[in-house]
């Protein structure tokens, strides 16, 4: 849960035990906020282009509950690593391998190593994974497409159509080499949109409910 969530919470219940005594507790309704600032508000809300993906992804199982609040929030590595091998477990119909033994010395992440073992995610080098950094778009565009090819390979089937034309976004030339065919497919097949009609934003983070609605349109066509 939010820490400030949490804080507040606590602090409120300590409030009114403190106030009204432990045997004649009550419970009064409080408006969000009356105990949350605007910013926390915000973040725990799903935007209006989003709210129709994200109630159909929630509905699917495809959300892990640690991702079902702060929709707003930038989404870390660690994060897309639950939610990118919790859709591969659903479309595969199985529970993916977690390694012996593995280099990472920052985390110990089921998730993580589940995802690293299937060659979904990389580490940032030899021995670190990051589990707590952003993601930019076109570094998730690319654990997508990996995914993808990974759950196909399981079943034996073609992987993605790596083709697909750029030009239209102004800002191409932002993406980066390695992740250039990863955006091409996800954005030919339709899976990633760019955040406007000409522009792709590559090295912009991406948020939670992005992470989301991308998940959702992977799972449809795995």
């Amino acid at each position: 849960m939010n820490t400030k969530i949490q804080r507040a919470t606590a602090a409120l219940l300590c409030a009114a035990v403190l106030t009204g005594g432990a045997a004649a507790f009550t419970m009064e309704e409080v408006k969000p906020e009356d105990i949350f600032t605007p910013e926390v508000i915000e973040q725990e809300r799903v935007s209006s282009w989003a709210a129709e993906e994200v109630r159909d992804a929630t509905d699917l199982g495809l959300v892990p509950a640690e991702l079902g609040r702060g929709f707003q929030k930038e989404i870390n590595r660690e994060q897309f690593c639950e939610l990118g091998v919790n859709m591969a477990e659903k479309a595969l119909g199985k529970t993916l391998t977690v390694p012996s033994s593995h280099s990472f010395t920052d985390t110990a992440s089921e998730w993580v190593l589940k995802a690293n073992e299937a060659g979904i995610v990389n580490g940032t080098s030899a021995t670190t994974f990051e589990p707590n950094a952003s993601i930019t778009r076109e570094q998730i565009a690319a654990m997508f497409y990996r995914a993808i090819v990974y759950i196909r390979q399981q079943e034996g089937r073609e992987a993605l159509d790596a083709g697909g034309d750029l030009s239209a976004y102004t800002d191409e030339g932002q993406v980066s080499g390695w992740a250039r065919e990863a955006v091409a497919a996800l954005a030919h097949s339709g899976i990633m949109k760019g955040t406007s009609d000409t522009r792709l934003s590559p090295q912009e983070t991406a948020t939670v409910e992005q992470a989301i609605l991308l998940v959702l349109r992977v799972y449809r066509i795995v």
